[in-house]
């Protein structure tokens, strides 16, 4: 018995069917008795219809006068019946011959549906490869399918998610309808006679559906995977079974098919790899005292805030504000983001930094940007670059970027939340997100698409470094119940992991509309582009084929190489005098780093020549062993 740890729905169900066969399934011979229930049943059938009828023609004849002035002679009585019984003949013979043929064919009918479902229900049973509904067994769900092409289906309903690509053997999404009202109209004659699955198009597909849910399942060839679809108490989620053996400390191992199916996590990979553990004690405390802190400052905070974007800043069409956080191990790339901004004449006076030291804020005040160093929430960060993806600095600048984005949205704005590894090509506002009739105009929040479909990001694979947010009650709910998550974010040490997984049940809990733009689209790109083997994408970039509108150098492993990175595609401004400086140490500042730090033309430079690059360098070393040269 699986632990699915609800209680049954019980549906007592009386079968007019008998069953029969080791199998279960219904034979034709014991169902009907071969033709002579057929030949049974017509005998019945027409007695029992002239006996009604001949009942009918007696009751409705008035024999009878009024006894107090008429006498009817015993002679008259003789003519009376006689002429009752050839007024019933005539009737009769008239009835007969217009309803037999009806009767007949009525028969025969229900005789040959029954036979051929009971034909199909045994072909499906013995392997004949016919799929088929029995009634009896789950016509309270499901009373036919039909299958559609994915791309068919995916282009009537949205589901906002980076699509996989279509393969043969996947092409297809399966439709089951749970009544026949519910079926395409041109299915719905004989629907619970289905022996083969229908292909439908277009609208057809949904016409009759008033409800939709819908099933993402994976489709590689790796897995023995079952899916049970179980008539009880409805709910929006999947409970996850695995073949896994329970260890000492009381986790799941690798999957092992000796061992009984088990209640698993949806992060627990075959290797036994546990993606989404839940917060330590250590953990949760830590996140505790962080949202303490948030608490208590936050009537200080939002004051602050209020003060800075009405004196300080233009929010764009007085509504939207783009976002951004950075300590001062991350300032080159913040400096960065201005000089290459400044350079295509983008205006930036609707960007807040929120700086996590104060040598930040003087940095980012310095190039023309509105700053805010939040010391109540943010003084204990530290100010040093993260060395890896996912150390305790890279996990502490996670929590700020929640913090920030929620306090904006406290305060009413709509919002571009952005990473300083960023550069534009077109700005995201004016050309993109707030652009007039823009197709992002029907979603609550859009992200770039991380580009790693994995377990951890499944299903919308969101980039937590690149995403607009229109305020509203859905979107509120998203950010403050993302920042009450934050022990996930600490123990996952992944802003992004905890978002998609919030992002999962806002959309179930509340219908929050979300779209991810696809990796394989033009308009946001970023590592997975910029790591992709063959080439295809940057080679395209770099001659002026693609038009994005802004490039996210993510999938990186630390800053130093995202500068060289951003070298190496021509998107580099900063002069070297300026790199890892506090204003105080920048001579000729004068309190405008723009004219100082930034350079007129990009600062190329080759480093590695197995990664792309505006010119060739193939005179560098590789940075990742045996791949080839980009150029």
């Amino acid at each position: 018995m699986l632990p699915h740890g609800v209680p049954s729905s019980k549906r007592f169900h009386s079968s007019s069917w008998p069953r029969g066969g080791a199998g279960g399934a219904m034979q034709v011979s014991d169902l009907f008795g071969t033709s002579k229930f057929c030949f049974m049943a017509m005998l019945i059938a027409i007695p029992s219809f002239l006996l009604g009828t001949t009942v009918s023609l007696y009751a409705g004849v008035d024999c009878s006068e009024k006894s107090d002035r008429v006498s009817v002679s015993a002679d008259n009585e003789v003519i009376i019946e006689r002429k009752v019984h050839e007024l019933l003949k005539e009737r009769e013979d008239a009835l007969l011959s217009k309803h037999t043929a009806l009767v007949h064919k009525m028969v025969e009918q229900e005789c040959e549906s029954k036979a051929a479902l009971a034909a199909a229900t045994t072909n499906a049973g013995g392997g004949g490869g016919k799929l088929m509904f029995d009634p009896d067994q789950i016509g309270g769900m499901f009373s036919g399918m039909a299958v559609t092409p994915k791309e068919n289906f995916t282009n009537i309903i949205d589901l906002g998610v980076p699509l996989d690509k279509v393969k043969k053997d996947s092409s297809h999404v399966l439709m089951l309808y749970s009544r026949e009202k519910a079926m395409p109209t041109s299915l719905q004659q004989d629907a619970w006679k289905q022996t083969l699955i229908p292909e439908v198009m277009n609208q057809e597909t949904v016409e009759n559906c008033d409800y939709l849910n819908v099933l993402l399942v994976d489709h590689s060839k790796g897995r023995n995977q079952c899916l049970a679809l179980v008539p009880q108490y409805e709910a929006y989620h999947l409970q996850h079974f695995m073949r896994a053996p329970l260890t000492h400390s009381g986790l799941h191992g690798k999957l092992t098919s000796s061992e009984p199916l088990r209640l698993v996590s949806r992060g627990l990979t075959a290797k036994g790899r546990e993606e989404f553990s839940p917060p330590s004690d250590r953990v949760t405390q830590n996140a505790f005292s962080m949202l303490k802190n948030y608490f208590n400052s936050l009537e200080t905070v939002t004051k602050d805030l209020k003060a800075i974007i009405k004196n300080d800043m233009k929010p764009y069409d007085n509504k939207i504000i783009i976002v951004m956080v950075c300590n001062f191990g991350q300032s080159e790339l913040l400096m960065n983001f201005v000089c290459d901004a400044k350079s295509k004449g983008f205006d930036v006076s609707s960007v807040l930094v929120f700086a996590t030291d104060q040598e930040t804020a003087d940095l980012a005040k310095a190039l023309g940007l509105a700053a805010y160093y939040d010391e109540h929430n943010f003084g204990n960060i530290p100010a040093e670059a993260a060395h890896s993806y996912g150390d305790v600095r890279f996990s502490a600048m996670m929590v700020a970027k929640v913090v920030c984005v929620q306090l904006i949205s406290h305060l009413g704005y709509d919002f571009l939340f952005q990473d300083v590894d960023i550069v534009w090509y077109q700005h995201p506002l004016r050309d993109y997100f707030a652009k007039p009739d823009h197709w992002s105009q029907k979603y609550d929040a859009i992200f770039q698409d991380d580009g790693a479909h994995s377990v951890r990001y499944s299903p919308y694979s969101a980039n937590s470094g690149f995403y607009f947010v229109r305020h509203n009650g859905r979107t509120r709910s998203f950010v403050n119940t993302l920042l009450s998550n934050s022990a996930m974010v600490f123990q996952s040490d992944s802003h992004q992991q905890a978002m998609v997984a919030v992002l999962n049940e806002q959309v179930s809990l509340y219908g929050l509309k979300v779209k991810v733009v696809h990796r394989d689209e033009n308009d946001l790109p970023g590592g997975y582009q910029w790591n992709m083997k063959t080439g295809k994408y940057m080679k395209a970039f770099f001659s002026g084929e693609m038009k994005p509108i802004i490039f996210h150098m993510s999938w990186t492993k630390n800053k130093d190489n995202k500068i060289k990175y951003f070298q190496q595609m021509g998107s580099w401004f900063v002069e070297d005098k300026c790199i890892a400086k506090k204003i105080n140490e920048i001579s000729g500042a004068a309190g405008n780093l723009v004219s100082t730090c930034c350079a007129a033309q990009p600062l190329f430079k080759c480093h590695y020549k197995d990664k792309p690059s505006v010119h060739p360098c193939k005179d560098s070393p590789n940075i990742d062993a045996g791949k080839a040269s980009f150029w």
